[in-house]
C-alpha cells in the first residue's frame, strides 16, 4: 500500500483508541518506513513537536559492531519506559528500527509487552527483512507493506558472479546446465561461509563482559538466520534476471529497446540489456512466464530445506535460457 493509505489506516485506529498491538512496517527503514513513522508520530504529537527528543517516544535500533538488538537493550530502552506513565499524559510510542535484528532473547522479552500493551501505546516495528522475525512477533502485529518493500539483491562480488552464470552463452545441453548448477551451488557455499564469518565477528564484538555469552545453539541459530538472508538475496538475484526476460518478452515492440523518444522497458540488470534482449527474442511468452514460476518454486524448495545442488540442478533443467533458437 502507499504511505498515504498506511498513514490513514493507522491514524484512524489511533483516533478511535484502538490501534493494533503493533504495526510491522515492511519497507525501507531509512526510506518509506521512516517517512510513515515520522508522519504517524506527528499526527500523535503535533506538527511542531521535536520527535528526536520527545520524552514519550522511545526508539530502539541495532547497536555496536554486532548490529544486534540485545535483550538488555530491549528491557532498558523499550519495555521499561513503555511501562511507565506518559510524561505528557497522552500516547507513548515505541519505534524499533531494524526489528529483524532482534536477538531471540530480546524478541521473547518483548513478546509479553506486545501481547498486552499498556493503554495508549503505539508500537512501530520497521524492517526490510520480515522473514527473519519470530513468527510469534509477526502474528501479533498488523503488517504494512510499503512500495519500497522489495527483495534485496546480492552484494558484489556474488551478484555479478550469479549474473555471469546466467548470461553465459554456453548454457546449451544437459552437461552445461549441470555445470551452471554447480557454479551457483558453489556461490551458495561461499555465502554460508561468509555468514559464519560475520556471526563470529558479531559474537566477538558483543562479548563485552556483561554476562550475555552466546551459546553454541544460539550461534548456530544466528548463522542459519544470516545465511537465510543471503540465500533470499541469491534467489532474488536469480529472479531479477528472469523477470527482466519476462518484462522484455511481454513489452510492446517499441519498448523492448530504446526508440526515438528514449523509452525502454526498465530492467534491473541494465548492464546486460543487450544479452537480455537477444535472449528474450528467442523465448515465447509462455516460456518467459514459466521461468519465473520455476524460480519461485525453487525458492520454496529451499525453504523446505531440500539439498541445494539437486534443487539447482532441477531448476536449470527446467529453465529456458534463450541460448538456442525457437
Amino acid at each position: 500500500m502507499t504511505v498515504d493509505e498506511a498513514y490513514e489506516r493507522i491514524c484512524r485506529a489511533i483516533d478511535a483508541g484502538r490501534p493494533a498491538n503493533g504495526y510491522l512496517v515492511v519497507g525501507g527503514v531509512r526510506g518509506l518506513g521512516a517517512e510513515l513513522t515520522d508522519r504517524v508520530l506527528r499526527h500523535i504529537y503535533g506538527g511542531e513537536a521535536d520527535l528526536a527528543a520527545h520524552p514519550d517516544i522511545h526508539r530502539l535500533a541495532p547497536e555496536k559492531k554486532s548490529r544486534i538488538i540485545s535483550v538488555d537493550a530491549m528491557r532498558q530502552k523499550m519495555i521499561a519506559p513503555m511501562d511507565m506513565t506518559s510524561y505528557q499524559g497522552g500516547w507513548k510510542a515505541g519505534v524499533v528500527l531494524g526489528a529483524d535484528r532482534l536477538k531471540a532473547e530480546a524478541a521473547n522479552a518483548f513478546l509479553k509487552t506486545l501481547e498486552e500493551p499498556p493503554p495508549k501505546t503505539l508500537f512501530l516495528l520497521l524492517t526490510e527483512r520480515p522473514e527473519q522475525l519470530l513468527p510469534t512477533i509477526i502474528s501479533r502485529c498488523q503488517r504494512v507493506d510499503l512500495p519500497d518493500a522489495r527483495a534485496r539483491l546480492l552484494d558484489e562480488p556474488w551478484r555479478g558472479r550469479v549474473i555471469d552464470v546466467l548470461a553465459a552463452e554456453t548454457l546449451k545441453g544437459q552437461t552445461a546446465r549441470a555445470g551452471a548448477a554447480a557454479r551457483l551451488a558453489a556461490i551458495l557455499e561461499e555465502l554460508k561461509e561468509k555468514a559464519e564469518e560475520l556471526v563470529d565477528d558479531e559474537v566477538a564484538a558483543s562479548d563485552d563482559g556483561a554476562g550475555e555469552e552466546a551459546s553454541k545453539d544460539a550461534v548456530e541459530a544466528l548463522v542459519s538466520s544470516r545465511y537465510r538472508e543471503f540465500r533470499s538475496d541469491f534467489t532474488a538475484t536469480l529472479m531479477s534476471w528472469f523477470r527482466d526476460l519476462m518484462a522484455l518478452r511481454a513489452a510492446p515492440p517499441s519498448h523492448s529497446a530504446y526508440d526515438d523518444s528514449g523509452a525502454a522497458t526498465p530492467l534491473v540488470n541494465e548492464s546486460k540489456r543487450a544479452v537480455l534482449e537477444t535472449r528474450a527474442a528467442r523465448l515465447t511468452r509462455a516460456a518467459a512466464f514459466a521461468n519465473v514460476e520455476a524460480v519461485e518454486e525453487f525458492a520454496t524448495s529451499l525453504d523446505r530445506n531440500l539439498p541445494e545442488l539437486p534443487a539447482l540442478g532441477f531448476l536449470t533443467d527446467r529453465l529456458a535460457f534463450g541460448t538456442e533458437g525457437k
